[in-house]
């Protein structure tokens, strides 16, 4: 039943794309002239755009940079969502990843082949837009944001800060110092999902504290250079989840990135950025037996993204996004990547010893096709993301304590998830179902890669789980 389910799924996320798609099509044949009146960038969207409710930044360049003021804005956002299965998810299931492997009880039943359904509008938000008179030559301003989902499971409902930042423009240079999206998120190219992921875990999704300059070299190029470090969003370690192992290597995480961006008004948006991140992590301070270590993981990123957006008539446009990254000792950023311990003899781990770490690669894609029609908006995203193990062999690598990752037993997971919105004024209505699938096995071998059955691993067992979440979101922006 469920893989009828699945494929009338698919079928109908094609049907829907292949729709949208030709209804766009034909509109742009119809009127190839630009579009009359001012048209937003298609890369400057705010908080209180209809489209999405993820970017904060760019917005401020709107305002007056001769005047101080404060402006009050955010939404109210009620979510509905019904899941086949139990997941991976965070405050009372608002975001969710993938589904759970297979737990039996004493009969043999999967424990977690359970059907749920919630309602929550804790994902409501409320910000403060800050300008200032110009200063040093550049115009001053600011942003705080909050919501009312915690910072864990067990303060949901409660006022959390979500961005907190200072921005200074220059004519050819941004400087923006505080709490935002982290760079590898991207906020020029992310999939406008229903869903709170944003498209995680094919996704890079983190907010850290961070300072961050965009310099425009050349019409059109930018690069992106930042140091930042942790808060919400943290690393695995022998302690959990923790900004102590990157705050006591004393080196902050950083990166770069170029972009090449060419907005032509009223006719297309076009993006193309790659880059890198970079990170050292010490994922203890001491041995079991209490002896001072310095062994660290040497963490990085690389990343490669486009987004084109065509404009069509009455404030209408198509497009296409893409994102891919290959990751390295990462498990930060609600990924399925991370590290382990590097391989030292061939006994059980030792806790006890000094020993290295080696970082577990993992890659992940995802597409989004969109189009904005009038006062409806329609899309279609996919992601995918595997292990792919490390360079180098674990130690004990049968040993779950040898992974600093979120799930070791995971080979691969994909997702079809198409959506369709619709913006009455400053109301809009949302629905997205999503299918996701993720492939589990129980066999690994030294480093640290999902077997499937082979000449090597005669007993390799793989199974694949899936869940279908379909989600309805009612949201008011003020």
């Amino acid at each position: 039943m469920q893989k009828k389910i699945k494929w009338l799924l698919i079928l109908t996320a094609l049907i829907f794309s292949i729709g949208i798609s030709y209804a766009s099509i034909e509109d742009f044949a119809v009127n190839k002239k630009s579009v009359k009146g001012k048209f937003r960038s298609f890369f400057h969207l705010d908080s209180n755009s209809l489209n999405h409710k993820y970017t904060t930044s760019d917005y401020l360049n709107e305002m007056n940079p001769e005047k101080w003021g404060i402006k009050i804005g955010g939404y109210v956002s009620v979510d509905l969502n019904w899941d086949t299965r139990r997941n991976v998810n965070a405050r009372e299931g608002s975001l969710t990843l993938y589904p759970l492997d297979i737990v039996t009880d004493a009969n043999g039943k999967d424990i977690n082949a359970r059907p749920s359904f919630n309602i929550v509008a804790m994902n409501t938000r409320l910000s403060a837009r800050i300008q200032a008179p110009q200063a040093l030559g550049a115009n001053i301003s600011g942003m705080i944001e909050g919501w009312f989902i915690g910072v864990s499971n067990v303060t949901s409902n409660s006022f959390a800060l979500r961005h907190a930042f200072i921005s200074m423009q220059w004519p050819t240079t941004k400087l923006l110092l505080g709490q935002t999206w982290h760079p590898l998120f991207t906020e020029n190219c992310f999939a406008y999902t229903v869903s709170g992921s944003a498209g995680a875990p094919f996704q890079p999704f983190s907010r850290a504290p961070q300072i961050r300059m965009d310099q425009t070299f050349k019409k059109y190029h930018h690069i992106v250079a930042y140091i930042s470090s942790q808060r919400d969003y943290s690393s695995l370690g022998h302690k959990g989840n923790s900004s102590e192992y990157l705050r006591y290597s004393a080196i902050p995480e950083s990166g770069l990135q170029y972009y090449l961006k060419i907005d032509k008004e009223n006719k297309f948006s076009t993006l193309f950025g790659f880059g890198g991140d970079y990170k050292y992590l010490l994922p203890r301070e001491t041995t079991a037996d209490n002896i001072s270590t310095q062994k660290g993981i040497h963490s990085w990123a690389a990343l490669v993204y486009f987004n084109y957006c065509s404009y069509l008539k009455n404030e209408s446009h198509i497009g296409i996004k893409a994102k891919a990254v290959w990751s390295c000792g990462f498990n930060d950023m609600l990924s399925v990547g991370g590290y382990a311990v590097k391989y030292y003899d061939s006994r059980p781990l030792n806790q006890n010893m000094d020993y290295d770490y080696i970082g577990l690669h993992n890659i992940s894609a995802w597409i989004d096709i969109y189009a904005k029609i009038k006062t409806w908006e329609f899309a279609l995203f996919a992601g995918y993301c595997e292990n792919i193990g490390a360079m180098k062999n674990i130690q004990d690598w049968n040993n779950p304590q040898s992974y600093f990752m979120s799930n070791y037993n995971i080979k691969n997971i994909y997702r079809i998830a198409p959506r369709i919105k619709y913006n009455a004024k400053k109301l809009q209505f949302a629905f997205e179902p999503e299918y996701t699938s993720v492939c589990y096995g129980d066999t690994r071998n030294s480093l640290g890669m999902v077997q499937k059955p082979n000449d090597n691993y005669p007993a390799a067992q793989l199974h694949s789980v899936h869940n279908i979440r379909f989600l309805f979101s009612t949201t008011l922006f003020f």
